[in-house]
């Protein structure tokens, strides 16, 4: 839900800055051509967000598993100093 209201978010904002309002066509084949160069702009614009995002989200795995890392390692050397401690 989060990244669709960004996503919208950054349509909206890209798309008042980026984009002005064309001058009516004369003919249906500039209308199309109108059309479809604002399509690529819109999807391009979406593409920059995902890819954006899914820079962010590599990053947190990323800290993320060396976190687990480090917790896994505190654990099996908490419980080794316990049996050494018992067993001792």
């Amino acid at each position: 839900m989060r990244l669709a209201i960004e996503l919208t978010r950054e349509a909206m904002r890209s798309g008042s800055t980026d984009l002005q309002k064309p001058a009516e066509p004369t003919d249906l084949g500039t209308a199309l051509t109108q059309q479809f160069a604002l399509i690529d702009r819109n999807v391009d614009s979406v593409v920059r967000t995902l890819n954006a995002h899914n820079t962010k989200l590599e990053r947190a795995l990323r800290r993320q598993r060396i976190w687990n890392y480090a917790l896994t390692a505190g654990l099996v050397v908490a419980v080794a100093l316990g049996l050494w401690t018992i067993l001792r």
